[in-house]
Formats: C-alpha cells, structure tokens, sequence
C-alpha cells in the first residue's frame, strides 16, 4: 500500500473543478425552475415561467460548464 500514487495537487484542483460542475449544473435548473414554479403560484399564469425558468436554468448551467472546461482548456501546457 506504501507504493500507491496519491493524487498531486494540480490532479486534486480537476477532481474539485469538475465536482463543481456538475453540482452548479443540477443547482442552476433547480434555482430556474423553482423561480419559475414560485412565480407561476404568484401570478397564477400555469406552468409557462416555470418551463421559462428551466430553460434559463439550463442554460445557466451549460454556460457554467463551458466556462469551467474553457478555463481548464487554458491551464494545459
């Protein structure tokens, strides 16, 4: 067991990089649709800015995923 690689530094900021991603990914579509879901009870207009919410959501979310492989992309030698 003494033999076994540990993890460099650099290797344990990707493992924490992506972790974030996909968290921020679920987290975003949640917040949009929640949002949503919260205004459509206001407002009492149907499922429409809860749909809008999630749309938004996601696509908070992919951004945030481009933006983390980007800069991942940039730290490569």
């Amino acid at each position: 067991m003494a033999f076994i690689n540990r993890p460099t530094g650099e290797a344990m900021r990707q493992i924490g990089a992506v972790s974030a991603v996909g968290f921020a990914f679920v987290l975003s579509i949640i917040i949009g649709a929640g949002l949503g879901h919260a205004l459509d009870r206001w407002l009492g207009t149907g499922p429409w800015l809860f749909l809008a919410g999630f749309v938004l959501g996601v696509a908070a979310g992919v951004l945030s995923v481009f933006r983390v492989a980007a800069s991942a992309s940039r730290r490569k030698p």
